[in-house]
C-alpha cells in the first residue's frame, strides 16, 4: 500500500481552501498545519478543516519534521521566499501560479529544488480539467494533424478582482497576463506540445483600470492604486514553426468573457471553453461536440496528482522548468511592450 504523506498549507487565504479540499480528498495525504501573516485567518482555515496546528508564519510551519510537502498559497511576491525556505527544510512544494513575480525569481525556485532533490510542481491547475485532458488526446492521436497555430484566450470584459493585490504591479508582478493570462498560455502551450518559444512581440495596455465610475463584475475595484494593464496582446514564435497569440484582459470592450485555446492543425482543430473539435467530413466542415465527458475539479485533480507524485517517486506533472518557460514568455511580453519591438527568448 502507497505511504500516507503529512503535508503544511503556507498561506490561509481563498486558494487554500481548494488546496485543503484536494489534500482531504487523497487518501494518501493528511494537512498537519496551515499558516498566514494573518493568525485569526490561520486559525479559521485550521478549525474549517480540522487540521492539527495553526502559525503565523511559514517559519513555525516548516519547522514540524513530520511535514513532508507543502502547498504555497501566498500571494505572488511571496512565491519565491516561501518556495526557498521549504525546499532548504527538506519539503517537496506545491506553489500556486504563477512561479514566481518574474522569470529570474522563478530561475532561483527551479534551481533551488534541484539542488535540494525535491519536487516542485507549479499550480496551473487547467491542464486537469476533462476539457483540457480531452482536448490533449485528440492532439496525441493526430485527430487535428500537427498543430501549428493557437490562441490563448483569457478575457474579461470587466473582471478586476476587487480583493487582495490584483491591482498592484509591486505586488503582483502584473495584471490579468500574471493572473489569468498564465492560466490560457500554460493550457495552450501545453495542447502544442510544449515546444520551445523562441520569440515574442507583445503590447499591453491601461485604458479604464485607473479610472473611476466603472462597472466591475466583481464589484469595484481601487482604481488609486491600480497600475497593471488592463489587456495585453502577443505574438509568440516556437522553434518548430508554430506560432501562438495571446489575449488577455481585465478590462476590454469585447462583448464576452473566454477563458481557454484553440489550437489549429492541418487536419482540424480543436477549442476548449467551450469543448469543440472542427474537422472536415463527409464533404463538409463539421464542429464536433463530445457528449458526457465527466467533469473533474481540476484543482482537485492537480493537487491528487502531486501527492501521488511525492508518494510514488513520480515526477510531478507541471514542473517547475515548463513554468519557468511559460513565465519567460509573459517576461517577454511586458518588455516587449516596453522597448515596442520583438524580443529573443532563451
Amino acid at each position: 500500500m502507497p505511504r500516507t504523506i503529512k503535508v503544511g498549507v503556507i498561506g490561509s487565504g481563498g486558494i487554500s481552501r481548494v488546496h485543503l479540499e484536494g489534500y482531504q480528498k487523497s487518501p494518501y495525504s493528511e494537512v498537519l498545519a496551515v499558516c498566514d501573516i494573518d493568525p485569526a485567518r490561520a486559525k479559521q482555515r485550521a478549525e474549517q478543516f480540522d487540521v492539527p496546528y495553526w502559525f503565523d508564519s511559514a517559519d513555525e510551519l516548516l519547522k514540524l519534521r513530520e511535514i513532508q510537502a507543502v502547498s504555497i498559497c501566498t500571494p505572488n511576491y511571496d512565491h519565491k521566499g516561501s518556495t526557498l525556505k521549504a525546499l532548504r527544510a527538506g519539503k517537496h512544494v506545491l506553489c500556486e501560479k504563477p512561479i514566481a513575480m518574474n522569470a529570474r525569481e522563478g530561475q532561483q525556485m527551479v534551481a533551488a529544488a534541484k539542488k535540494a532533490r525535491k519536487k516542485l510542481q507549479i499550480g496551473l491547475h487547467m491542464r486537469f480539467s476533462a476539457e483540457a485532458q480531452y482536448a490533449k488526446k485528440v492532439v496525441e492521436e493526430g485527430l487535428i494533424g500537427k498543430p501549428y497555430y493557437a490562441r490563448s484566450l483569457s478575457i474579461r470584459r470587466r473582471g478586476v478582482p476587487s480583493w487582495g493585490v490584483f491591482g498592484q504591479k509591486k505586488l503582483q508582478g502584473g495584471g490579468p497576463l500574471i493572473d489569468i493570462g498564465v492560466h490560457a498560455i500554460d493550457l495552450t502551450w501545453y495542447l502544442m506540445g510544449c515546444p520551445k518559444p523562441v520569440a515574442v512581440a507583445g503590447k499591453t495596455y491601461r485604458t479604464i483600470g485607473d479610472k473611476p465610475g466603472h462597472v466591475g463584475r466583481f464589484g469595484p475595484w481601487d482604481w488609486k492604486t491600480y497600475d497593471v494593464e488592463d489587456f495585453a496582446v502577443a505574438l509568440i514564435r516556437f522553434d518548430n514553426g508554430a506560432t501562438m497569440t495571446v489575449e488577455s484582459a481585465f478590462c476590454v470592450n469585447l462583448p464576452e468573457d473566454v477563458l481557454g485555446a484553440h489550437v489549429v492543425g492541418d487536419k482540424g482543430g480543436v477549442a476548449t471553453g467551450p469543448l469543440k473539435v472542427q474537422v472536415e467530413m463527409g464533404g463538409h466542415l463539421v464542429d464536433c461536440t463530445p457528449n458526457d465527458v465527466k467533469r473533474v475539479d481540476a484543482h482537485h485533480a492537480e493537487v491528487m496528482a502531486f501527492v501521488d507524485a511525492v508518494v510514488n517517486g513520480k515526477a510531478v506533472p507541471v514542473p517547475g522548468e515548463q513554468a519557468l518557460w511559460v513565465q519567460k514568455i509573459i517576461d517577454a511580453i511586458y518588455r516587449s511592450s516596453e522597448v515596442n519591438r520583438e524580443l529573443r527568448i532563451r
